[in-house]
């Protein structure tokens, strides 16, 4: 089967005369049916008739070619041809309708013989547009295969690609934005990749703390506490109260230790701790001059670092007066501690990513949720103190429990303080608690959330604690 393809085009445009030519019943008109094609045919604008050559497809000049004048057709003989072929010659001021060669055939007075393809023909005036139409044609058995010359169009595929990849590449970049892993070097020249993203937790005063997340605890009982608990990660506080607090306690020693350290403890504690507070690493002081380094080292792999100096910003504005020796601890896993050491207190600063297998402790889970790491919640998570075979510290702080704590205590409302007391006996198990142990406990699950506690315990105080507290300074 062969199928012949022709594209037919009807124009309408109002740029033509509506006043069509008018014929004698006579005249003959000729549309084309020799045996060369002529070109497609086009309008040519109707002006004054002109002897001129025939343009391609029109037929050859012959002594009965008439020509239109005006817009109309003169009166012709019987017999006489008018040209409608190709495109108008020069001066030809036809109108064609596009024929197939320019042989003439007779064709009776009157009537129009077509012939050819692609004719045009004036459909009178209009407003119209170009308009494709496609049309099949049946010519018959034939050899060949079907070939299709489709008109090209535009394609839109490629620009919906470039979209997607470009969608797709944002999305990985805000992906990483939000994941930021980052790349750190140990001191052996390792690349270790650890997660982020990084954060810090600060203790100031007795003690003040904002957790990684956010969130503002305060511990005011006495004995030792998980700062950061992980399994490859620990870090301890040991709080105790001072007469300044009126027996709310403040950091006072820190311990840091775990397998990041290959087993190595690193114990800091307040100046008038004497022996007992001195940097140490597994109970050794190491730099305890201001203006040394002091480099930690396993197997001939160095670990870490640590410099005692007198740089570093202040967690406390407050602190500013008082003589700065400060800790830096550089440590692997991307872990830092910055410790200020005053006369009988401690701040910190911690700095670290979110450890891999999560972590607890006084500075929180760093999980992004600032409301679990509230007091009651740290403390149901891993207990109020650090349990039975857990101490870093060589020994167990005697735990004291001033008067001010005691009536302060005693404001808990009753179902505040009976739940408190339930739950530290739970989780003091296995410590053996004293009663200030106990009731230390107590304090921290009633007024662990309230930033101001000393305000309130000061109302309790005694002239006397009072004027101990006002008269001592604590850089004496």
């Amino acid at each position: 089967l062969k199928l012949s393809l022709s594209l037919s085009y009807v124009i309408l445009h109002s740029g033509f005369p509506s006043q069509q030519p008018t014929m004698s019943s006579d005249v003959r008109t000729f549309h084309g049916a020799g045996d060369q094609a002529g070109a497609g045919g086009a309008y040519a604008s109707y002006g004054p008739a002109v002897a001129g050559q025939a343009g391609v497809g029109c037929c050859a000049p012959t002594s009965n070619l008439y020509t239109l004048a005006n817009g109309q057709v003169s009166s012709l003989p019987a017999g006489s041809i008018l040209s409608v072929g190709g495109a108008a010659g020069a001066g030809c001021s036809t109108r064609s309708s596009g024929g197939m060669g320019c042989n003439p055939i007779a064709c009776m007075a009157g009537e129009e013989c077509n012939g050819g393809s692609g004719n045009m023909a004036f459909v009178g005036s209009g407003n119209g547009e170009w308009m494709t139409e496609t049309t099949y044609k049946y010519v018959g058995e034939g050899q060949g295969d079907v070939t299709f010359v489709a008109r090209k169009t535009k394609s839109y595929c490629g620009c919906f690609m470039c979209v997607a990849l470009l969608l797709a590449l944002l999305a990985f970049l805000c992906w990483l934005l939000i994941v930021n892993i980052t790349t750190t070097t140990t001191f052996d020249g390792t690349p270790v990749t650890t997660p982020s993203p990084v954060a810090t937790c600060t203790f100031w005063g007795d003690p003040h703390l904002v957790t990684f997340d956010g969130a503002r605890p305060s511990f005011y009982g006495d004995g030792e506490f998980w700062i950061v608990k992980n399994d490859k990660v620990s870090i301890q506080g040991r709080f105790m109260g001072t007469k300044y607090t009126f027996g709310l306690a403040a950091t006072n020693k820190i311990a840091v230790a775990g397998p990041f350290l290959e087993g190595h403890v690193i114990t800091i504690g307040t100046m008038e701790s004497g022996e007992d507070g001195k940097i140490k690493v597994d109970d050794v002081p190491v730099c305890n001059t201001l203006g040394c380094h002091y480099d930690l080292v396993h197997d001939d792999k160095q670990l870490g670092t640590i410099d005692f100096n007198t740089e570093g910003e202040l967690p406390d504005s407050a602190a500013s007066q008082f003589k700065r020796e400060i800790v830096h601890l550089d440590l692997p896993l991307g872990v830092s501690l910055t410790v200020f050491r005053w006369t009988n207190y401690m701040d910190l600063i911690i700095k670290m990513p979110q450890l891999e297998g999560g972590q607890d402790g006084a500075c929180g889970n760093f999980n992004g949720q600032v409301e679990d790491d509230s007091v009651r919640a740290i403390f149901d998570r891993i207990g109020a103190r650090v349990g039975a075979g857990e101490l870093l510290f060589s020994h167990r702080v005697d735990v004291e429990f001033t008067m001010e704590e005691v009536d302060m205590l005693n404001t808990c409302p009753d179902a505040g303080l009976e739940d408190a007391r339930s739950k530290c006996k739970m989780e003091l198990e296995g410590t053996n608690p004293t009663t200030n142990q106990l009731h230390a406990c107590m304090f921290d699950r009633c007024f662990g959330m309230n930033e101001h506690a000393l305000r309130t315990a000061r109302t309790f105080a005694s002239a006397a604690d009072l004027a101990a507290a006002g008269s001592m300074s604590p850089t004496a």
